[in-house]
């Protein structure tokens, strides 16, 4: 397992990579922390390992989430790609984003996952008690034995039956076969307690005789202050673990299949690490968190403020939401419109109210969906239109079938207010456009880009401008405004997070948003 205290901090890697990997320098691992994460404290044992199982939840999460999901898909053995002269494992996850650009997701670490997957109630059973002849009879049982059975006749002409052994539960070796399933337990009580408890039902259910068990090893092996993960205590007790464990070995007599399912899963926790021989590819983690940062963004805001949510290019699933457009194991995602101009690599639905009540286009009655203000034509049948000569104005003869249209989709819409204007009383709705940017606030800041961040910088900036312009047609647009991800090392006023002060883009500002608040409701549907 990781010794959290020897993983070098990386911050801001050119690659975009999130997650623990081996050092292209030195021969040791380096754990590269997401965008925005400037102020995270180097050094700091605790913190290291709780961003750590968080990132390791946030990802498991992510990928249960989109099992099944068109923008999802299962890399195969006989289908590898390679992302940065990396080879990617059989386990890995790739997915392709609406561009076409290609993200790696891992998952799995080994140490972890084999121990979690090993959890068998019965396994457990069979290895403390095991079927073995035995001379005791119980009677309750003989009528099972019959057919085993020397019939006998006494004096008195009684027939009588004897009964040499039964099969009944027995241990079958010396304690130390029991010490197996104390050390696993020990192990797997360790990483609940690390997860938050986030772990398989089958597991969760069954989380105090866990521990119980759990804490017959501690009592025989270990201090009560000497954990797996604790910072002055790791490599002590990683090591006294493996002495255990070798012991265990050399004196248990009788292994079976569940002996060696758990026996595997113990080494493998205690001696294994990110090894691309054995299919795990050279790091753990990801590569396009954007993917992960919009799911993450999106579900706060359906959690916090679903009321003021106008429109989400999302589809996200949400522990126990109910859409009434949709059937079967769909029932908890939210989109409820069926997105215009969808591909197939990505979203199919988006969530979309209606627009009414607005002054803009003069009529208080107007209905429209905002997919449908969300759209730019461009009509390829020339015509001619005159101004002042209404006669020569061709635009009647147009032929709608021949416009292209594009359905633009901003991350996200809220309605911030509704103000009264003129002397009608009309209604006009305020509204914020918010986009979620993985990036690194620097990005915004650095006035020197390289030719393909500024090309990127100057694309975001028009797609922002470009969602403003089109809404103004019909409502008040009161804020723009880029998200982006941030680490607070004190909290800040605001727990949502702040704008970065002074810098306008053209009107767009920055939000560096609390990473993780955002990230804790993320989670919270597991729990």
């Amino acid at each position: 397992m990781f010794d959290f205290s020897s993983l070098n901090i990386v911050k801001n890697t050119n690659d975009f990579f999130i997650g623990i990997r081996k050092s292209k320098l030195e021969d040791n691992f380096e754990f590269c922390l997401p965008n925005g994460f400037d102020n995270f404290p180097e050094g700091d044992f605790e913190a290291v390992r709780n961003l750590f199982f968080k990132m390791y939840r946030t990802f498991r999460k992510f990928e249960r989430d989109n099992l099944g999901n068109t923008r999802f898909n299962i890399n195969k053995p006989d289908y590898q790609q390679e992302q940065d002269q990396t080879t990617l494992s059989s386990g890995g996850v790739k997915m392709q984003t609406e561009e076409g650009d290609v993200c790696v997701l891992y998952s799995k670490i080994r140490m972890i996952e084999r121990v979690m997957e090993a959890y068998d109630e019965l396994a457990i059973n069979s290895i403390q008690k095991k079927v073995k002849r035995s001379e005791d009879i119980e009677y309750s049982q003989i009528h099972k034995y019959l057919d085993r059975a020397i019939y006998l006749k006494d004096n008195s002409n009684n027939d009588v039956i004897y009964v040499e052994a039964m099969d009944l539960p027995r241990s079958t070796v010396r304690y130390e076969s029991t010490d197996i399933v104390n050390l696993y337990c020990y192990i797997l009580d360790e990483i609940i307690e690390q997860l938050d408890s986030d772990v398989p039902d089958n597991i969760k259910a069954r989380t105090q005789d866990i521990r119980f068990l759990a804490q017959g090893f501690k009592e025989d092996y270990l201090t009560s202050n000497q954990s797996i993960f604790a910072k002055d205590a790791f490599e002590e007790t990683i090591s006294i673990l493996k002495e255990a464990l070798d012991k265990i070995d050399k004196n248990t007599l009788y292994k079976d299949a569940d002996y060696w399912g758990l026996y595997e899963a113990i080494e493998t926790f205690l001696y294994g690490e990110l090894n691309p021989e054995q299919g795990d590819g050279e790091f753990w983690g990801v590569y396009g968190f954007s993917l992960i940062w919009e799911d993450m963004c999106n579900t706060y805001f359906f959690k916090k403020h679903r009321d003021e949510i106008c429109y989400a290019d999302t589809d996200i699933s949400l522990k126990g939401y109910q859409n009434l457009e949709r059937e079967g194991e769909e029932k908890n995602r939210v989109g409820n419109c069926k997105a215009n101009g969808g591909s197939l690599y990505w979203n199919q639905w988006v969530y979309c109210t209606s627009l009414t009540n607005s002054n803009k286009l003069g009529k208080i009655q107007d209905k429209l969906e905002w997919d449908e203000l969300l759209c730019i034509e461009f009509d390829l049948n020339p015509r001619q239109f005159v101004y002042s000569h209404s006669k020569y104005n061709q635009s009647e003869k147009r032929v709608r079938s021949k416009v292209i249209r594009r359905f633009i989709r901003p991350d996200l819409i809220l309605e911030t207010q509704a103000v009264k204007v003129d002397n009608n009383f009309q209604e006009s709705k305020s509204i914020k456009i918010i986009d979620y940017k993985d990036l690194p606030l620097k990005f915004y800041i650095n006035k020197k880009l390289s030719q393909k961040s500024a090309k990127k910088y100057r694309y975001d900036i028009i797609k922002q401008l470009t969602y403003e312009y089109i809404l103004q047609q019909k409502c008040e647009v009161s804020a723009s405004e880029f998200f982006i991800p941030y680490y607070y090392y004190i909290a800040p006023s605001n727990p949502l997070g702040e704008l970065e002060p002074g810098l306008n883009l053209q009107g767009i500002k920055i939000f560096r948003a609390n990473f993780y608040l955002i990230q804790n409701f993320y989670l919270e549907d597991n729990l």
